[in-house]
């Protein structure tokens, strides 16, 4: 079978980072600078929480007798005790909502007004297949199986890929099922790590190698050319060896995997090297048993990490957006394992440049038996791709919203962001 151009960009980039003896990590990034110079309004980093977040651990009214009847404390958000939430202004339906504990980097973020929640949303088609949500969502889908990622045809109408050294970028290292079919995206690796380990020799054999019009040539000659670049912006010290990376503004980002894909992410970023577009995947969130102790502490890891990764960039907050996302929520009431299964609605946040924050957004449908999806799960109100519409037509200026998310139809804002002058 011949090979396609993805999968060439897949493996040319792996290679490359193989030889500069770094590890691929779980991010991406869209950086401000085109290859002409110019620079765009926004910047988009997009974060997955792979294995269905349970949203209703994380924000939820904690004064709702039926989400008290549901639950144990120790997988609920209390009013009072060890476990009480922390509370969130502006909250909806006159209810007592709250935030997890361990989510306090967040929180300050929110009482900023820099960071807002969309509750009840999701996939509409109700799956309760990790793989089939995750892949309709990152497709732009609800029910159709579309032939790319919607930030490939995002990237396709503004007319970036060919005019950026590195427009696209994704970890885990492969290219995300969002970034499906964009030729122009390539795993990246972890910037502290990032540099060619061969000899000079090798190098001007693989540029040789590159050399043509070939697609895959093509390809190959595009990754070496984001490799130049991020040498080229690298801080070296007078030996020429790499200066270690200080995040601004005392940021700690933790030990954990979601903090260094974070900081390398910053990293790139304040490079300037061309990229537009990224995702980042934090996974561990299928929590069917034995909850508490495993959320509490994948909380405390994404919230510092988030938390220090927007103090790291603070120059860039003007231009900058984040959306947080997971495939689908969990059911209202916890199992016999001390966890909870597969659900529907779910909260996803956006934070950054022109967000109506310090709120949360969306019809709250309630969580009385016949209030639920199905008496069972949190409904669903607002479309996942309504909040994803939101930030590209009040950040990126798009239009055609048709050609991003096929099928979606009338699109009504959900008020999460606002003009940003």
């Amino acid at each position: 079978m011949p090979t396609s151009r993805r999968d060439f960009m897949i493996g040319c980039s792996a290679a490359i980072a193989a030889m500069a003896g770094s590890r691929i990590l779980n991010l991406g990034w869209a950086s401000s600078l085109l290859a002409d110079g110019s620079a765009p309004d926004g910047q988009l980093l997009v974060v997955f929480l792979r294995g269905g977040m349970d949203g209703l651990n994380f924000v939820a009214p904690a004064d709702d007798p039926n989400y008290i009847a549901a639950r144990p404390v120790t997988m609920r958000l209390a009013d009072a005790g060890p476990n009480a939430g922390l509370p969130l202004g502006n909250a909806p339906a006159g209810l007592d909502f709250r935030l997890h504990l361990q989510a306090a980097p967040l929180k300050e973020i929110y009482d900023s007004g820099q960071l807002a929640f969309v509750h009840a949303c999701g996939l509409t088609d109700g799956t309760r297949s990790h793989f089939e949500a995750m892949d309709l969502i990152e497709r732009g889908a609800a029910k159709q199986n579309l032939a790319n990622g919607w930030l490939t045809r995002f990237l396709a109408q503004q007319q970036i890929a060919s005019s950026a050294v590195l427009p696209a970028a994704s970890g885990n290292g492969s290219i995300a099922n969002s970034l499906l079919g964009c030729a122009a995206a390539m795993p990246v690796p972890d910037a502290s790590a990032f540099r060619f380990s061969g000899s000079p020799e090798q190098l001007v054999a693989l540029r040789k190698l590159y050399m043509g019009d070939h697609p895959l040539q093509r390809a190959g000659a595009q990754a070496l050319r984001a490799f130049d670049a991020f040498q080229s912006k690298l801080a070296k010290a007078p030996n020429g060896d790499p200066i270690p990376y200080t995040p601004q503004n005392h940021a700690d980002y933790g030990d954990s995997d979601i903090g260094r894909s974070l900081c390398s992410v910053a990293r790139l970023m304040k490079m300037d090297i061309g990229l537009r577009v990224a995702t980042v995947d934090f996974g561990g969130w299928d929590t069917h048993q034995g909850q508490a102790g495993i959320f509490n502490a994948l909380v405390a890891q994404l919230a510092k990490a988030l938390g220090a990764f927007y103090n790291d960039v603070s120059f860039y907050q003007h231009r900058l957006n984040v959306v947080v996302m997971s495939e689908f929520g969990r059911r209202l009431k916890s199992n016999q394992s001390d966890g909870t299964d597969h659900g529907h609605g779910n909260v996803m946040m956006v934070l950054g440049a022109g967000v109506a924050g310090g709120r949360i957004h969306g019809p709250w449908p309630g969580l009385a038996t016949e209030q639920l999806d199905n008496r069972a799960d949190l409904a669903i109100t607002t479309d996942f791709r309504t909040v994803l519409a939101d930030v590209l037509t009040t950040r990126f200026a798009v239009k055609d919203l048709e050609a991003i998310f096929p099928g979606f139809g009338q699109y009504k804002t959900s008020g999460v962001l606002t003009p940003v002058s």
